[in-house]
């Protein structure tokens, strides 16, 4: 399962993803933990989610090229977002994308989040 991320002027990500990093260190975001640095994986810090890992690769990278490829990307592949999360498989992904969503929304401001799309097919 995936996620689209489009970031205002940020085309690579990088301060998206450094600013999700400083305000997780920080604590200002206490639902998520930092489970690997690069590629920046996210783990929900609720005791069922903790299996669910959300992986943010940027535009440009082969992980994302190749989930292009494979259409994963479905009606947002024009324009190209920003960021790609996928959603690890499993019995609460569904949640976790839920979780995801909702942290990427509050927290628009801050980490320059202009959309969010979710490919459904």
């Amino acid at each position: 399962m995936q996620v689209a991320i489009y970031a205002d002027r940020d085309p690579g990500g990088k301060k998206l993803i450094s600013t999700l990093q400083r305000r997780l260190k920080n604590e200002e975001i206490r639902a998520w933990e930092v489970k690997k640095k690069a590629p920046l994986t996210l783990v929900h810090s609720g005791d069922r989610y903790t299996k669910i890992r959300v992986t943010f690769v940027p535009a440009g990278t082969p992980s994302f090229s190749r989930a292009a490829r494979a259409g994963a990307l479905g009606a947002f592949r024009n324009p190209e977002p920003t960021l790609l999360a996928t959603i690890s498989d499993g019995p609460s992904a569904d949640r976790v994308l839920g979780f995801l969503v909702g942290m990427l929304t509050r927290h628009a401001g801050p980490l320059g989040v202009a959309g969010v799309g979710i490919p459904l097919g």
